[in-house]
């Protein structure tokens, strides 16, 4: 009788790259069914890994939910910064604040489950998840400060404006944007903003001083 055979053993998978598997699973479950369905075991699952590699790549619940974030957040604040066309001397207000609002939007479309957990927050959202959604909004806060500012003296009509409320209303436009795009791509697209933006600012143009 010829002894059993022996499955081939899988190569050993590295860390980092079974962590983003765990990452990309648990980011699937999040956005089925919220952040109560996922546990270790439903991890395992959707992961298609034994239930001990993923407490390798990560010990428990709250430091993969804090991980799923923190990868997230990291992608908003890098698209963020790229986002924003460089500040020079001889740049046009209009332009610059057009081209960020597109860079952003496309951004948000491209990668929708990755913005969905930093702009979409389900009810049962950790309370650490939603401190770091906090953050990354403070930081887009101030980046939007500083372009009305760099912007206030160059554009007409804005040199009154008041720099911090004019930021605030701005972000949460843009937020909303991006809500509609993420939950009504169909209807809200990018190239619709851009057409709304431009006759928006070509109306502030025509404004006498």
């Amino acid at each position: 009788m010829n002894p059993p055979t022996r499955r081939p053993r899988q190569p050993r998978m590295l860390l980092e790259v079974r962590r983003e598997q765990v990452l990309d699973a648990a980011l699937r479950l999040v956005h089925q069914d919220g952040y109560g369905a996922v546990t270790m075991e439903a991890v395992s699952r959707a992961a298609d890994l034994a239930k001990p590699r993923v407490y390798v790549a990560y010990p428990g619940v709250e430091p993969l939910l804090l991980a799923l974030f923190e990868r997230a957040g990291k992608r908003a604040l890098a698209t963020l910064a790229d986002a924003m066309p460089e500040l020079t001397a001889d740049a046009d207000f209009d332009d610059i604040l057009l081209t960020a609002m597109t860079n952003l939007l496309q951004a948000v479309a491209a990668s929708p489950e990755s913005w969905r957990l930093l702009l979409l927050p389900a009810g049962d959202a950790p309370g650490q998840v939603r401190e770091r959604a906090t953050a990354a909004r403070a930081f887009a806060l101030t980046r939007v400060q500083a372009l009305i500012e760099w912007g206030r003296d160059r554009r007409p009509g804005l040199s009154d404006l008041d720099i911090e409320l004019t930021a605030i209303s701005l972000l949460a436009i843009g937020e909303r944007a991006a809500h509609l795009i993420l939950t009504r791509p169909e209807q809200f697209t990018t190239e619709r903003y851009q057409r709304f933006a431009r006759t928006v600012l070509g109306l502030f143009a025509s404004q006498p001083r």
